[in-house]
């Protein structure tokens, strides 16, 4: 009796192995059409995918028609892969329909994809028109403006789905050597929300947004950075233009506006209205950003035109263009009474300001005042600066006494800190010096 159960139990044990070898490994035996592959993948994930020339069928660790070395495109040529290996998670449940590929999600496995920042608002399409789980694992994907490298998110994990009306991708991966997270997803049609986090930066971005029609997106930007803030309105047409938004950090509160252009050039327009403003910080930072041997900052620089106006606390307007900063008519100190122009034509630790300060002394019976010129260049890889002219209403001083006069700022002012130069107290006392 005992040797019979267990006879029963290798018989059952051989007819589920031999039942479940032949049922998986059916589909290898099969002769799939590669165009009616390519047509599945075009009506299931709006894949557009020209050439296969090979197709592997892979039993573990699940069924699954692989297809290595793929190129293709999603969508309205939103997504471009490239060297990537497409699997087809077969549906188990269908897998000896021999007339049609039955699958439940597809998986793109390493490779390169490319996405133009100009078919961002087609994402949400995408997901729309794919009819099944999409989701990308171990890829590179490379952002691009105008055909040109912006930058690189590396590792990619995306999955995308959509149920009812409710659309979401979620994207994991590094981005310079940080973790990072962007989730887009909406419940209620035309309207999405995007969320970014880099907590290696202590970066947070949430976006609302609503498609009005065809032309038209509108919505609001909070960024958290550092446990600094930035908020601002959109409205996106033409150009995207930035309303009722502040500013809110160590180094300056502020309400701004403006406009963002795309084409034929990416240009950017914001006007400031500052009600805190940290000039020492300020200079530091442009010093860090615009005249250190940073890559990475001298290859934004040259991407980014644009003009940058400043009111209230200060006035004056910064401009970016064409690989030259320029910082034009900008009036500081007590009552604004100290001018002053710049410029900055080279960049790294070789570069310099070139400056020009006006300041204008008025006298008590106002009837009388004196007026200071002096150009020069500040030098911050030595924390130096250099008078190349002093004049005193209309006229030149000597070279001698400039060069005195020079050394007096550079030892009584300077004492080897540039942000220094922000001290107005000393910058009045040594300009009343010289008349």
């Amino acid at each position: 009796m005992k040797k019979q159960k267990i006879s029963i139990f290798l018989y059952a044990l051989f007819f589920l192995l031999f039942f479940s070898v032949t049922y998986f490994s059916i589909p290898k035996l099969l002769n799939f059409s590669l165009e009616s592959i390519k047509e599945t993948l075009k009506n299931n994930n709006n894949i557009n995918i020209i050439n296969i020339s090979k197709v592997n069928y892979k039993v573990f660790p699940t069924p699954r028609l692989s297809i290595p070395n793929s190129n293709f495109t999603i969508g309205d040529g939103v997504f471009e892969v490239n060297n990537s290996e497409l699997e087809i998670i077969l549906n188990i449940s269908q897998i000896l329909n021999f007339k049609e590929i039955k699958y439940k999600k597809l998986l793109i496995k390493k490779g390169v994809s490319r996405i133009s920042l100009n078919n961002i608002n087609q994402v949400f399409d995408m997901i729309t028109e794919n009819k099944k789980k999409l989701t990308f694992k171990e890829n590179n994907l490379i952002f691009l403006q105008k055909d040109n490298f912006f930058f690189e998110i590396n590792d990619v994990l995306i999955n995308t789905k959509a149920i009812g009306k409710k659309k979401e991708l979620i994207l994991n991966g590094s981005f310079l050597n940080n973790e990072i997270l962007i989730k887009l997803d909406s419940a209620l049609e035309n309207k999405n929300n995007l969320t970014l986090k880099i907590p290696g930066l202590d970066i947070s971005v949430k976006v609302f947004f609503e498609k009005k029609d065809s032309d038209s997106t509108n919505g609001a930007i909070n960024l958290e950075v550092l446990n600094n803030f930035l908020k601002f309105n959109f409205i996106k047409k033409d150009n995207v233009k930035l309303s009722k938004g502040f500013i809110r950090t160590k180094l300056v509160n502020t309400s701004l506006k403006g406009e963002v252009t795309f084409k034929p050039n990416f240009f950017i327009k914001v006007d400031f209205e500052t009600s805190n403003l940290n000039i020492k910080k300020l200079f530091l930072l442009i010093e860090k950003f615009f005249l250190s041997n940073n890559d990475r900052n001298l290859s934004l620089i040259k991407k980014i035109n644009g003009q940058f106006n400043f009111r209230s606390k200060i006035e004056g307007r910064i401009t970016n263009k064409n690989g030259e900063v320029l910082f034009k008519d900008f009036k500081v100190g007590k009552n604004k009474s100290i001018h002053l122009n710049g410029k900055i034509n080279e960049f790294g630790k070789r570069g310099k300001i070139q400056f020009n300060l006006v300041k204008t002394f008025k006298y008590r019976n106002k009837l009388s005042k004196k007026k200071i010129e002096i150009i020069g260049f500040i030098i911050p890889s030595n924390s130096k600066i250099i008078f190349e002219s002093i004049s005193i209403d209309g006229s030149k001083i000597s070279p001698k006494k400039t060069k005195d006069y020079q050394n007096q700022f550079q030892s009584d002012l300077i004492q080897g800190a540039l942000a220094n130069i922000f001290n107005e107290i000393k910058i009045n006392r040594f300009l009343r010096s010289l008349l």
